[in-house]
């Protein structure tokens, strides 16, 4: 069974009877990790209860397949059913599910997590095809809803926050739910107790927050890049890899910005100013930006942007199916951008 994203976390928060194997991926790590935690709290409440809820390494399953259905099959020893977790599932677990499939009934709920399947995956088909079983994609959040995210929880903290910060961490903290969670946790913190005492996120507060990390950021590295600052931007690079930063994450917020560049850009061409073509984004080009974002718009026409669009997109498949180093690509990938807004007549 297909579950729809507009149902994805209402189903997570009460899977449905009759529901064996709960198949939770996508490139999106920070929301795979949410949902199969929000899946294993509505089976067994408590994700560290090791009497009702048991973490298994798929490596272990390519030699004992069964090993998944006399997990899905046990009955826990203080009542209650049972949750089976299986993360960094991949194709080699699909004798596994089938296993469990062969099983009259179970008494468990197995959630699986993978990264990114393509619709041509064995696993994925499966867990879409038959009933008992459901297939759930996490892929990263938009723009706007990276916003909405943000803003749902500062609520839950106490912390109001204006649309337009919300928009600003968004650029900042990314599309994986992870960074956006640990983005306001540390936001949280710096206000204060704010789950007490409520507060208010002000976007000189977020720039307070996050501004130290800024320089090493994705966002920071895609602004170099698509300014041509090639000396900057090897060192921003550099301290961005040596801060955790994914490669992706980093070709993503290249891609984000540019795609800005390239709706502006082609307003421009088609008669708007450059301030009603900045004015019309969504979020618009803040007024600390605009002098920055105007300078890239006369290196980036639509033309060029949709071609370095192409190379970046191209980038990112190549890190995850080429089998070659993913930094270097990132790193060769913004270097070959980071020429072309040094030439502005090519």
């Amino acid at each position: 069974m297909k579950v729809p994203p507009a149902r994805a976390d209402r189903f997570c928060a009460a899977p449905e009877a009759g529901i064996r194997l709960v198949l939770i991926y996508g490139s999106n790590e920070g929301l795979v990790r949410a949902r199969a935690e929000a899946c294993v709290r509505a089976v067994a409440e408590d994700p560290n209860d090791p009497f009702r809820v048991t973490t298994l390494d798929p490596a272990l399953l390519r030699d004992e397949p069964g090993r998944l259905a006399d997990e899905a099959a046990g009955l826990s020893l203080i009542g209650g059913r049972r949750a089976v977790r299986l993360r960094g599932a991949t194709e080699a677990v699909v004798p596994a599910v089938r296993s469990c499939l062969a099983l009259p009934s179970t008494e468990s709920l197995v959630i699986a997590e993978a990264g990114p399947l393509t619709p041509r995956s064995g696993l994925r088909r499966l867990c879409e095809q038959e009933a008992s079983l459901a297939a759930i994609a996490c892929y990263d959040e938009s723009a706007k809803g990276a916003a909405a995210l943000i803003e749902a929880l500062c609520a839950k903290r106490n912390i109001t926050v204006a649309p337009e910060t919300a928009a600003w961490l968004a650029e900042r903290l990314g599309s994986d739910r992870r960074q956006i969670e640990s983005g306001v946790e540390k936001l949280a913190v710096y206000l204060g107790d704010a789950e007490a005492e409520g507060g208010v996120l002000t976007i000189e507060a977020a720039e307070a927050c996050v501004g130290d990390a800024a320089e090493a950021s994705a966002d920071a590295v895609a602004r170099l890049a698509l300014s041509g600052n090639r000396e900057g931007l090897d060192r921003a690079m550099s301290r961005a890899l040596y801060g955790g930063v994914q490669p992706i994450t980093i070709l993503r917020a290249a891609a984000r910005r540019l795609a800005r560049l390239h709706l502006a850009a082609g307003a421009v061409e088609g008669g708007a100013s450059q301030g009603e073509a900045m004015g019309g984004l969504r979020p618009p080009v803040y007024a600390r930006e605009r002098t920055a974002f105007a300078q890239e718009m006369t290196r980036w026409p639509s033309a060029r942007a949709a071609r370095a669009l192409g190379l970046l997109t191209r980038a990112e498949r190549d890190c995850k199916v080429s089998g070659g180093t993913p930094e270097a690509i990132c790193w060769q990938t913004l270097l070959r951008v980071a020429r072309a807004a040094q030439r502005r007549d090519a």
